[in-house]
This record gives C-alpha cells, sequence and structure tokens, in this order.
C-alpha cells in the first residue's frame, strides 16, 4: 500500500568568509516548497521541519557552548555580541499507527568543504542532547546516522515527538581559513528499522 508523505522543504546555502581574522558562515533560506514522498511497505511517520533560527552570519562556536546558545529564551543561536552562532530548527515526527522504530541521520546533498569543521547536534524538546555531536559528511549523500556514545541507535516514533536539530561551525581556537567560501546544502532524514529504503527526508 503507498502512503504519500508531505514534507515542508526549506533549501539551505551555506557559504564561509573569513573578514578581519573571523571565520563567517552565511546561511540563505531559499526554495521554500512541498513535495509528496511515495513509500510502497505502509511507513506511517511523517516528518516536518521548522525554522527556529536561520543564521546568515554564523561565528565559529565551541561545542561546549551549542547548548546555551539554543537553549536561551530568546535570541537562540545569537551570542552576548550579537552575533549568529548557529542555525536550530525544530523536527516534528509523527506517527498515527503502530509504533515504528526509525534511524535518524543527516547527510549533505553537495559540499565543499575539505575541513570536519561543520557539526551537527540533535536534542530533545528540553534541550537535552540525544546525541552525540556529529561531523556532517564531505561527501554527498553519504549518511551520518545518529550516535550516543559513538554506537547508532533507533528513535521510537508513536504519537508525536518534537527534536531538535543544531549546525553550526566548530571553532576551533585557530585560524580557520579552511572554511574560507566555502558551501553546502543537506538533509535530516528517518529510516525504517529493517527496512532502509523506507525513509522520509527533509531539506535545510
Amino acid at each position: 500500500m503507498k502512503k504519500n508523505i508531505i514534507v515542508s522543504v526549506f533549501a539551505v546555502l551555506v557559504i564561509i568568509g573569513v573578514t578581519a581574522g573571523v571565520t563567517y558562515a552565511y546561511l540563505i533560506v531559499s526554495d521554500t516548497k512541498e513535495f509528496a514522498g511515495k513509500f510502497e511497505s505502509g511507513i506511517m511517520s511523517s516528518l516536518s521541519l521548522t525554522t527556529v533560527h536561520s543564521s546568515n552570519e554564523l561565528v565559529p562556536l565551541l561545542d561546549s557552548k551549542v547548548v546555551t546558545a539554543i537553549s536561551k529564551s530568546s535570541n537562540k543561536c545569537v551570542d552576548k555580541n550579537n552575533y549568529n552562532v548557529c542555525s536550530l530548527y525544530t523536527i516534528t515526527l509523527s506517527n498515527t499507527g503502530d509504533l515504528e522504530n526509525l534511524y535518524g541521520y543527516v547527510k549533505t546533498t553537495s559540499s565543499t568543504y575539505t575541513s570536519n569543521n561543520l557539526k551537527y547536534q540533535i536534542y530533545d524538546s528540553s534541550y537535552n542532547a540525544i546525541t552525540d555531536v556529529m561531523t556532517l559528511s564531505k561527501t554527498s549523500d553519504e549518511l551520518v546516522y545518529f550516535e550516543k556514545n559513538s554506537v547508532q541507535f533507533s528513535l521510537a516514533s508513536s504519537g508525536t515527538n518534537v527534536y531538535n536539530l543544531v549546525i553550526w561551525l566548530s571553532d576551533t581556537n585557530s585560524e580557520q581559513s579552511v572554511d574560507y567560501s566555502k558551501s553546502f546544502s543537506g538533509k535530516i532524514g528517518f529510516e525504517l528499522v529493517g527496512a532502509s529504503s523506507e525513509m522520509i527526508e527533509a531539506s535545510f
């Protein structure tokens, strides 16, 4: 039985620049649209991705400071100097059918990065980290699965669950010209455990 899933798509272009010795990334949201995906074996979960804060001047951020940046009551992903330090998206995973176990992942659909400094992490609705800090792949369409303590794990999809996806440029405490003028686009997705061809995705 085929199921049609509607997913909101947010295409994001990231361009890295260096100004006065500080590395900046520019994220531009564009091409918002909807599409229908067909899933053969009856996956019941649906996915929506909502932008909480899309940065257009992304200053490198220490990994240890990410939770502080996203858990503030206001000005999320903006530091005390009014610099943008991350982009934050709310993930809503809904399932009105039988419980499903899903592997989550993030992938780049294109990338010109040569460093491993572009990171992502998944948090629950209370901003508790549920994954390790993960490095986005420089290889197009390579899935970087959610891991905790370096072990891949699945999420139970039943009812409605809300998570947060944060993306940032990791501060290396050194000069980062390697990240100058780079770009990427990507997707977050979930695949059915035991049926890897069954997946839902949203672009950012």
